[in-house]
């Protein structure tokens, strides 16, 4: 595959590039349509959008050594004469671009290679391009070096990609004889003290570093080098960064830079030395527990926030978060009611913002303050641009965690009340790994430290995969948060001028049902919000009805397939321990959850479980009935009102001859003559009964016992 032709045959999203350049001809061409053939012109490179595809684009010739196993799972390879096998190209969602560079105090291990300081680096997107085969790079052919189909790499590229750069940054400066010990040891003892690694990862890793950077003739014959890990854990003299600092003069903060690439800071505690320093629990009985004189959490926002909590409002991009969280906590700075909240004691809000342009926040903030903002100004705003290069430090690590504890202690010495801080967003304040929930629990031990401080967060973070999903990433998340809430754009209805947006609550512990049902609210960009009368919302007869059919649609399967296996205990294919159990199996298999049930009418499982509370027994009766009516109808002269009444008095005889014979009320009470178990004959016994009843006319029977029970009915017709 070398032309634009074969390219746009195998369905590649190519554009025309400069000749024997990186560069995509014509303005704007991340917006223009890909693999169109009129576009390219004799000569012209082909750039490969990556739109849903992934370039791994390695830079670094020590990379290649710990590449082999990613180069083996489902991605083509291509490059030059003069750095081949340097792009690995997969299918998959877009992936946040990084360029992993050594760090600049180690620019003597690494200056002599190709791009120096560069290792790789993980390219995707719509913004990106690269070069395929077929075209000239500096006067170099780009060819390919395996055309496959690209496919999704099966696991956590991310993650895996970081450790090839850990290990090959590791391995550039391995020292060489008579260091490589103390070298693997150090590096050893460190993996296990900071980053918490199992003694037989470490032994796998330093045992791969060594095979990649030792020359073939100096490697141990013993196998030295896979024991690091065991001796690091079992050895009583540790090494660490002052024998790589001391003895191989490797400076400290590269060497630390070096282990930040896999997530672990040399300095910062782990969390399991610091699980060890708790060495005993407490334990209350009752009536001491409750004497401890815990006092019941007051709400900040009434019926929404409560102190010392933690919460969590995601959503699409653009669709409303920032701008309902600054009108909610405007509101919290100075009192006062916003939509159907009411708060009516202010306190102080530190707004911390990690990805907004600085005027933005401004014009945002503009229309609830007028001129002057009221005092005491409760209102503090963190902000990134003002920063020592442009950053706040990562709130995954001790260091970003403290700075931020210090400004919520300097606000309640000068306030004297506990502050809400608002973290906006998540993912720009912290590079933590999204679907990891073990890279997540720092965060969310450091919100829990917090609520313990008397302080209450409100984390604003990206919604995940789905329309209504919840926050994205690790779905322990909101297994912290006390609130979490849904926001999402509403266009149907929408004054010209206005953002309309529809509130979801996620979860909700400690508000009522009626507290977390879902509405609409709309903001005219000058400080005024108002709720709206939902452009979705359903009347509770609508609601009943919906969740009436699915129920129904339930039931009828489990008859159905209940119907199958009493024939089969009948006819002794089955045994009655069987049947039990099958029955219970069908049960399980077709009674719809509360939650997807929730989920299919649209209404929050709160508001479920009060409809079935409810009203839904009176409107089940009445459904029954007008089905019933529209039933007995159908049959016309054949079943007329003598017929109903006499197969009713049939039915109550029926039974109370059955509840005499078996009156223990026990749902099986009736198994040997009525093996389906609900109370209600089998047909077969109906027809053992009832031989003189005509076929037509047994429906009625049927239905006259199903009324009786208040059940559904599932007889079909005596003469099947």
């Amino acid at each position: 595959m070398k032309t634009p032709q074969e390219y746009i045959a195998n369905k590649y999203p190519i554009i025309p590039c400069y000749r024997n350049q990186r560069r995509p001809i014509g303005d704007d061409w991340e917006n223009k349509p890909t693999g169109q053939l009129d576009r390219f012109s004799p000569g012209d490179n082909i750039g490969i959008h990556l739109i849903d595809l992934i370039d791994i684009d390695v830079d670094n010739i020590v990379c290649h050594k710990f590449l082999k196993k990613i180069k083996t799972l489902g991605c083509s390879v291509y490059g030059r004469s003069s750095n081949p096998e340097s792009h690995l190209l997969f299918k998959g969602e877009k992936l946040e671009y990084k360029k992993y560079l050594m760090h600049k105090s180690l620019e003597l291990w690494f200056k002599d290679h190709r791009k120096k300081a560069t290792i790789l680096e993980i390219r995707s997107g719509k913004g990106l391009q690269s070069i395929g085969p077929g075209s000239l790079v500096d006067d170099e052919e780009v060819r390919w070096d395996r055309n496959i189909e690209p496919t999704e790499y099966p696991g956590d590229l991310r993650k895996d990609i970081d450790l090839v750069v850990f290990a090959t940054m590791i391995s550039i400066i391995y020292p060489g004889k008579g260091q490589r010990d103390d070298f693997c040891y150090a590096i050893a003892c460190l993996l296990k003290k900071w980053g918490n690694w199992t003694e037989e990862k470490i032994n796998t890793f330093i045992l791969e570093v060594a095979e990649a950077s030792e020359p073939l003739e100096d490697r141990d014959r013993d196998d030295r080098r896979n024991n690091f890990g065991t001796r690091a854990y079992k050895g009583n003299t540790a090494k660490g960064l002052p024998t790589l600092i001391d003895q191989m003069s490797l400076p400290g903060e590269g060497v630390k830079d070096i282990f930040k690439v896999v997530g672990i800071t040399i300095g910062q505690e782990n969390q399991e030395d610091k699980e060890k320093k708790i060495t005993n629990l407490k334990m209350y009985d009752w009536n001491d527990y409750k004497n401890l004189d815990i006092k019941e959490p007051a709400f900040i926002i009434e019926r929404l926030f409560k102190t010392k909590s933690i919460n969590f409002i995601s959503g699409p991009k653009g669709n409303g978060k920032t701008e309902w969280t600054l009108g909610l906590t405007d509101t919290v700075s100075k009192g006062g009611k916003f939509l159907n909240y009411t708060v009516t004691d202010p306190c102080p809000v530190i707004y911390i913002d990690g990805e907004m342009d600085e005027f933005d926040l401004i014009e945002r903030r503009i229309p609830y303050t007028q001129e002057i903002a009221p005092m005491p100004n409760y209102f503090s705003i963190i902000h990134y641009a003002q920063q020592i290069d442009q950053t706040i430090p990562d709130i995954k690590f001790e260091h970003g965690q403290k700075l931020i504890q210090d400004k919520v202690n300097e606000i309640r010495e000068k306030t004297g009340k506990s502050p809400v801080l608002v973290l906006d967003n998540l993912r720009s304040l912290s590079n933590y790994k999204e679907n990891d929930s073990d890279d997540w629990r720092p965060i969310g031990v450091w919100l829990k430290n917090l609520r313990a401080l008397d302080c209450t967060t409100i984390v604003i973070d990206h919604h995940g995969k789905g329309e209504n999903a919840g926050p994205r990433g690790s779905s322990s998340k909101t297994d912290w948060a006390n609130v979490s809430i849904f926001i999402k754009k509403v266009e149907k209805g929408r004054a010209k001028g206005t953002m309309r947006m529809e509130i979801k609550f996620d979860k909700a512990r400690g508000l009522r049902p009626d507290e977390t049902e879902s509405y609409e609210c709309e903001y005219n960009f000058q400080g005024l919000w108002t709720m709206q009368q939902s452009q979705t919302a359903q009347s509770e007869e609508t609601l009943l009805g919906i969740i009436y059919d699915i129920k129904r649609t339930d039931r009828s399967k489990i008859n159905k397939e209940h119907a199958q296996i009493d024939k089969d205990l009948e006819k002794g294919t089955i045994t009655k321990k069987i049947h039990t159990k099958l029955y219970k199996a069908i049960n399980r298999e077709h009674n719809t959850t509360q939650l997807e049930i929730a989920d299919k009418v649209g209404v929050s499982v709160g508001k479920l479980n009060q409809l079935i509370n409810g009203s839904f027994e009176s409107y089940f009766s009445k459904r029954s009935n007008e089905e019933y009516l529209k039933s007995k109808e159908a049959y016309g002269e054949i079943i007329d009102e003598k017929s109903i009444v006499e197969f009713n008095e049939l039915v109550k005889r029926w039974a109370a001859e059955r509840e005499h014979q078996y009156p223990t009320g026990s749902k099986y009470t009736y198994q040997e003559k009525y093996p389906n178990g609900n109370k209600m004959p089998t047909e077969m016994w109906l027809r053992d009964n009832a031989t003189e009843i005509a076929p037509i006319r047994f429906k009625a029977l049927g239905l006259a016992w199903a009324d009786y029970y208040k059940v559904e009915h599932v007889f079909r017709g005596i003469d099947e």
